[in-house]
């Protein structure tokens, strides 16, 4: 016990400084708005990660399925009467134009309404992820760019 005590008899104890601003430690300016700025950004790109995520699978499927509602709309038409009455038009304009009502009649009659509507849902589908996925990657790109100017903006301070 003695031996502890002398050997720290001669370590004088730290004495805080006299000046409040020496005590404190050293913070540049506006680092907690950076640093909040910044989180809020890594926010956003999470987000915006997460609905690309979710928009480019989405996107895919209803390429498939557009696809595959275009082959099935094709060979329906084919067998369908759908494809005289269009013919009609580009040959016989003048008789078309004369009998404009009887014509139209049979036309859509003749059209496969179901199909041609199995065709238009996932087409219509298809362009609003493809619009989705654009603004969400345009987002995207522009938290990675803002991001990267504020690394850039810190590293030169």
């Amino acid at each position: 016990m003695r031996d502890e005590r002398r050997i720290f008899t001669h370590i004088s104890p730290a004495t805080p400084p006299r000046n409040v601003e020496a005590q404190a430690f050293y913070v540049p300016r506006g680092l907690f708005s950076r640093i909040i700025k910044r989180l809020g950004l890594e926010k956003r790109l999470g987000v915006a990660r997460k609905h690309l995520g979710f928009l480019v699978p989405a996107l895919l499927v209803f390429v498939f399925l557009s696809i595959f509602a275009f082959i099935g709309l094709k060979q329906v038409l084919f067998q369908s009467s759908f494809g005289p009455f269009l013919s009609l038009i580009f040959s016989d304009p003048k008789m078309v134009l004369k009998y404009w009502q009887s014509f139209l009649l049979s036309v859509f009659e003749s059209m496969p309404g179901a199909h041609i509507l199995f065709f238009l849902i996932p087409l219509a589908l298809f362009l609003l992820f493809v619009r989705l996925a654009g603004i969400y990657f345009e987002k995207f790109s522009s938290l990675i760019k803002l991001i990267n100017k504020q690394k850039h903006q810190f590293r030169h301070r």
